[in-house]
């Protein structure tokens, strides 16, 4: 029979090789994706920030030192960003909407691999007035990126 200190050490070493795993998951090409998305959900993981808040540092972040993967600058979003406010119709949505469809983006699974950066620019461009079809192709050279 196992003793007090050695199961501890047991169920520790558990959860740390669980909290290990589930760390790869979380980014794809050194970016955060889709499962840290749904993460910040969790109301039993730590975060200091909200879903809000992360975007609005990544947006900080794009608008200081460009997009995220400056080398991919077709799967930016930079024209449609400039397209919304030229079109004054930043206005029509908030923050919160951009979470919800975000949110409903990461609600299929094989898009959780897709860095947050780039179902933002999904989002964007879905605001800005992409059909259908851009937005499938959009869609897909991402993930062609994901998986390179």
């Amino acid at each position: 029979m196992l003793g007090k200190a050695t199961l501890y050490f047991l169920v520790i070493r558990v959860i740390f090789s669980a909290n290990s795993l589930a760390q790869t998951e979380r980014y794809t090409k050194g970016a955060e994706n889709g499962y840290t998305w749904l993460a910040m959900d969790d109301p039993s993981l730590v975060y200091n920030t909200s879903k809000e808040n992360y975007l609005s540092s990544i947006l900080d972040r794009m608008r200081i030192t460009g997009e995220r993967y400056p080398e991919v600058s077709s799967l930016g979003c930079r024209a449609d960003i400039d397209k919304l406010f030229s079109e004054d119709k930043s206005e029509e949505f908030s923050l919160e909407d951009v979470v919800n469809e975000i949110d409903r983006f990461y609600s299929q699974r094989d898009n959780l691999v897709i860095p947050i950066i780039f179902a933002y620019c999904y989002t964007i461009k879905k605001f800005a007035g992409a059909s259908a079809k851009e937005l499938a192709e959009y869609k897909k050279e991402v993930l062609m990126f994901c998986n390179d």
